[in-house]
């Protein structure tokens, strides 16, 4: 995730997504579990770090409003918290997931606070396990430069040029002590922790780094890249003539494979989908959106009748997409491109404002959209199955949001 600097301070909030997640550390915590997600005793291993672990994902938004302040709205409750302070020298990019990152700039000094939204699901073979606890700042990493974080499946890349700062999501309480890395290439985009290496983009191709820093030879070509994504298949990187995909083999030898857009076609400049599943979507100009069957390595165009802003892969059994269109409609699409449910122009006003357009922000669970509206001071919850709103949250001021639990 890139941070988006103005005046020379910049606040970053990077997402927590992976297949096969395996941290199993928080904060401890003393936190009830909510009432409909009783708590329950963990039967196979997985610590929750002394966290409650609850029957289902304690789902909840982050929102960064215009002067910097974070609050955290609880999905079942509707209540909502402070988790940062308002800060007018900030600006905001949110993900999906665990952490929160703030970085303060003073001069060539930069300091990254990692805050733990205390709320996470760990994908577990077949099922999963939720965890509930304490929310709050849980350490720093200092660096020189502008920085840029990634999270990755069992650790997170805090890097300042070069050099990475890898905080392991199993010693949160060792933070200021995470290990650095020196990369053998100047990182042009995304550097990701997986698998227990740096996947590293770099010049035209993605390099796969060692513990130690090493290249190991095996990489992709790959240009232009700006976004990266985990799914349940392994790491995406969304580039100028495809995705690479990075796998994890049998043995633990990583494998990098480009798989190509049909001849022609425009690139989509990133990728989006739900947490640990094998879809990822994105706009594909002005001819729809892209959806990308990871597991299947095929690239899916949705054609549209009115151009795309946003669009976000449900990975579910039925191959659904979300998007989000320049009329203000939320619309869900089968994989063939047909229109399952539309929803009423509810973004209009944001949708053709060029200063609130690229705030639009859109995520998917297990059963909903979240829209952010700008225009409104809104988050809009919609069921994808038919497209009906069921809940406006107001009254936020939603520069960015991010989807926790």
């Amino acid at each position: 995730m890139t941070p988006s600097p103005r005046a020379g301070r910049t606040l970053v909030l990077a997402s927590l997504l992976a297949a096969g997640l395996t941290m199993t550390s928080c904060a401890a915590s003393d936190a009830p579990a909510p009432a409909s997600s009783a708590a329950v005793a963990p039967n196979d291993g997985v610590d929750g770090g002394g966290a409650a672990e609850v029957a289902s994902p304690a789902l909840a938004l982050v929102i960064a409003d215009a002067d910097g302040e974070l609050t955290l709205l609880d999905l079942e409750t509707a209540e909502r918290s402070t988790l940062a302070d308002a800060d007018a020298d900030a600006d905001a990019v949110l993900g999906v997931g665990r952490f929160a990152h703030l970085i303060h700039v003073d001069g060539d000094g930069t300091r990254v606070d990692i805050i733990d939204s205390g709320r996470w699901t760990v994908p577990h073979g077949d099922h999963t396990h939720s965890f509930l606890g304490d929310a709050g700042i849980i350490g720093s990493i200092d660096g020189t430069g502008p920085a840029d974080i990634r999270v990755g499946d069992t650790a997170t890349a805090v890097r300042f040029g070069r050099e990475v700062a890898l905080v392991d999501h199993e010693k949160l309480a060792d933070i200021e002590d995470a290990p650095r890395v020196t990369l053998p290439v100047d990182p042009t985009g995304p550097v990701v922790p997986f698998a227990g290496h740096l996947l590293a983009a770099a010049g035209e191709m993605i390099h796969i780094v060692d513990a130690e820093g090493t290249a190991t030879g095996v990489g992709a070509p790959c240009t232009s890249s700006t976004d990266a994504d985990l799914t349940r298949v392994g790491a995406v990187f969304a580039c100028d003539t495809g995705a690479v995909l990075v796998t994890r083999q049998v043995g633990g030898a990583l494998a990098a494979e480009l798989i190509p857009y049909p001849a022609g076609s425009a690139p989509a400049s990133d990728l989006a989908g739900r947490a640990d599943r094998p879809d990822l979507a994105g706009i594909a100009a002005d001819q729809g959106a892209w959806l990308l069957d990871v597991r299947a390595r095929e690239w899916m165009l949705l054609a549209a009748d009115t151009p795309l802003l946003r669009a976000a892969a449900i990975g579910d059994d039925e191959s659904r997409t979300v998007v989000i269109a320049t009329d203000g409609t939320v619309r869900v699409l089968a994989p063939d491109g047909t229109e399952l449910a539309r929803t009423e122009p509810l973004l209009a006003a944001s949708a053709s404002d060029p200063s609130l357009r690229d705030r639009v922000q859109l995520l998917v669970d297990t059963r909903h959209a979240y829209v952010s509206d700008p225009a409104t001071g809104a988050v809009f919850e919609i069921d994808y199955a038919d497209g009906a709103v069921t809940r406006t949250l107001g009254g936020l001021d939603p520069h960015q949001i991010q989807l926790v639990g």
